[in-house]
């Protein structure tokens, strides 16, 4: 479980620290975020929004449902139905006519532009909706919802006066065809009358009364005439009842059709301020937007790049021990390099050194160590600062050390100590140049015990004055001579000096900068020192921004030199 927390810790540092590494591509990225919005604010057309309260009930209840002209399985089938006809073909197609919408712009495609300018949002656990348009002018979108709403009102009773249209039709002909007779005959009132239901049955008796006598007598028999005329007085009655009920429920239509069950509660307004652009809420979004992709850009940026980071990725991808690292110094171009290392005071920078000086002094006081190298993949990682200020941190403990700069192409060591850079190393092949002549080109620094050997003239080929044995026989004179030789090698890439050098040297220091060296060429740079048998003794971080070290947990040191300052 610890393991676990751990792992879930250390995911949790890196996304940190990717973020505090970009944090000036988020502030970058918010910053447009925040442009965007003010842009959306000032581009965006102002458009308004007018809405209408209207209420809607299922049709009066009574004695007209009596008549069923239609059903309804439940009423949220009833108002889904009410809500579609709001945004139906026909009724958005005769506003759009009758307010020659054709003629505005903003509407001019077509009645569907209506449509989508329409929004019409049922009031949950009430019969109440609100209709909704918008438009770039405030009182057309006022004047479209009113007009809407009566639309749908009037067209609603309409409808519901033709459910009815056929009875209707009927109940005011003064002469009804056969199939209007029948449709009336079959209403549901005159079906369930008792009073006719008897009569009928009545009627049915004399009727099969009437058949049996026609089969013994002729139709002017005294009883057959008789019972005609009884059969003729039961359908006259039926017809007056009949007439009696349709002309009540003639009535009844009339009162209850005449009130609508769709009714305008509050009509809309003429809004002052537009609902679009919404200002704020636009600005919250692009700072949001920005904020996100900036943490996305940033992560990604950490994901992609392929430059070493961390003190894990020296152990496992290049496999060797890390020496210690040297910390990202914001003052360091204010020191001449070395010169940090005599600062008083507690100096995070000058302490890392001195660890990496701990870390060498154990095989420097066993004897195996007499001469040491550093260098790097590629140029700009930190050498000559490196082995300034570890020549000076081993001064600084009484080692008598001997700095010399390798570098015979571009030497740096002359300027960083403010040193005579006519004669140097590149002397020693010269014709008349003896090696204790050479020896004489050593100059003495400021630093007690330090003394270096800068590069000397620029020669011609550097690469085959450094494949001579007369380097070989140079250094080990050298060596006998002090407790440390340190050389100050070009990187290891783009020349073949560091394979050279690395011949005659015990040891070699591989200098790495975080966040600028890359994996790759790190990789190939030791694979070619393996090659040469170049004894690598570990690895240096430069440069290190603290993220991905084994110090990263030490905050209280941290904190102690920097208040030290």
């Amino acid at each position: 479980m610890n393991e676990i927390q751990q792992e879930e810790n250390i995911d949790f540092s890196f996304y940190f620290q990717a973020l505090l590494k970009h944090w000036r591509l988020i502030v970058f990225m918010v910053f447009l975020g925040l442009i965007g919005a003010i842009l959306a604010n000032v581009l965006i057309q102002p458009r308004y929004k007018s809405t209408v309260l209207m209420m809607i009930d299922r049709e009066n209840s009574g004695r007209i449902e009596q008549i069923s002209f239609g059903s309804w399985t439940s009423d949220e089938d009833y108002y889904r139905t009410q809500y579609k006809l709001l945004e139906s073909k026909t009724l958005l197609e005769k506003v759009y006519k009758d307010l020659n919408l054709a003629e505005v712009p903003e509407f001019s495609t077509g009645w569907k532009t209506l449509k989508k300018s329409l929004t019409v949002s049922p009031i949950t656990r009430s019969r109440l909706v609100e209709i909704t348009v918008t438009s770039y002018d405030n009182r057309l979108s006022t004047k479209i919802t009113n007009y809407l709403a009566k639309s749908f009102a009037e067209q609603n009773i309409k409808n519901r006066l033709s459910m009815a249209g056929e009875v209707i039709t009927a109940l005011e002909s003064t002469e009804q065809s056969p199939e209007q007779q029948e449709l009336l005959n079959s209403l549901p009132q005159v079906v369930n009358s008792d009073f006719i239901k008897g009569l009928k049955n009545q009627e049915l008796t004399k009727s099969s009364e009437l058949s049996r006598l026609l089969g013994k007598y002729t139709d002017q028999h005294p009883e057959v005439i008789s019972l005609k005329k009884q059969l003729a007085s039961i359908q006259q009655i039926i017809d007056r009842e009949t007439k009696r009920l349709l002309q009540s429920i003639k009535i009844d239509l009339s009162g209850q059709f005449s009130a609508n069950n769709v009714r305008i509660i509050d009509e809309a307004i003429i809004p002052e301020k537009p609902y679009m652009p919404r200002k704020l809420i636009n600005i919250a979004i692009g700072l949001a937007a920005g904020l996100i992709l900036g943490v996305i850009f940033s992560l990604l940026a950490e994901f992609l790049n392929q430059t070493i980071k961390s003190s894990k990725e020296i152990e496992d991808i290049l496999k060797l021990p890390l020496l210690g690292f040297v910390p990202h110094e914001k003052q360091r171009k204010g020191f001449e390099d070395y010169r940090i290392m005599l600062k008083e005071g507690n100096v995070l920078t000058a302490e890392n050194i001195r660890n990496i000086r701990t870390m060498l002094s154990f095989s420097l006081n066993a004897g195996k160590l007499k001469s040491l190298l550093i260098t790097s993949s590629l140029q700009g990682e930190g050498k000559s600062f490196l082995s300034s200020s570890l020549a000076t941190a081993f001064a600084q403990v009484g080692k008598k050390v001997l700095l010399i700069d390798g570098d015979l192409r571009r030497g740096r060591l002359h300027r960083i100590f403010k040193l005579s850079n006519e004669k140097g190393l590149s002397s020693l092949w010269t014709e008349d140049q003896t090696l204790e002549g050479a020896k004489k080109n050593i100059q003495k620094t400021d630093v007690k015990d330090l003394f270096v050997l800068t590069s000397g003239a620029r020669p011609a080929n550097s690469s085959e004055l450094l494949s001579t044995s007369i380097l070989k026989e140079f250094i080990e004179n050298l060596i006998s001579s002090y407790d440390l030789v340190l050389i100050d090698c070009p990187a290891s890439l783009p020349v073949a000096d560091a394979f050279l050098w690395g011949q005659i040297v015990d040891k070699t220091i591989f200098t790495v900068r975080q966040g600028k060296t890359s994996v790759k060429s790190a990789k190939f740079a030791l694979e070619r020192m393996k090659q040469a048998n170049i004894k690598v003794v570990g690895c240096v971080i430069n440069d290190c921004h603290q993220s991905g070290t084994p110090y990263d947990e030490y905050g209280y040191y941290k904190s102690y030199y920097n208040d030290a300052k």
